[in-house]
């Protein structure tokens, strides 16, 4: 099992790592220049290799659940909140990337004082599919 969740995490780091340069070019312009290596720049200017918040907010879940051997909704908050004011589990030291909803959130957690078990939006526009980016760790537990 633990070659599973090797692989599984490394995968998903790698994927995201080819996507970054190219996230948002239509399927049209991938066919015609598919990604085939580990390039940079493009749509964030980062360097190859450079994951994005899918990875770092993956490698945060998946550290908390192995830490607390349970899911600690306050732990995830805290990992989540390093992650985008600190630079924690970034390639790098940046964020770059950062999706609406979950910056909301972590914004309520950090800034309003909200309970993780709250800090989600409430509305229809406020459901990204970040949540389902960094999922991986929880097919594992």
């Amino acid at each position: 099992m633990k070659s599973k969740i090797i692989n599984g995490v490394v995968g998903l780091c790698l994927g995201d790592a080819l996507g970054v340069p190219v996230e948002f070019r239509s399927r049209e312009v991938l066919e015609r220049q598919p990604v085939s290596e580990m390039i940079g720049y493009g749509t964030y200017n980062q360097p190859p290799g450079t994951w994005s918040d899918d990875s770092s907010l993956t490698f945060c879940l998946m550290e908390s659940i192995c830490q607390c051997r349970q899911i600690d909704l306050y732990d995830i908050a805290d990992k989540f909140s390093s992650w985008l004011w600190e630079g924690y589990w970034t390639s790098h030291g940046e964020v770059f990337d950062v999706g609406i909803a979950t910056k909301k959130a972590i914004e309520k957690l950090t800034e309003e004082f909200v309970r993780p078990d709250f800090a989600g939006g409430q509305d229809e526009y406020s459901n990204g599919n970040g949540s389902l980016m960094r999922i991986l760790p929880l097919a594992f537990y």
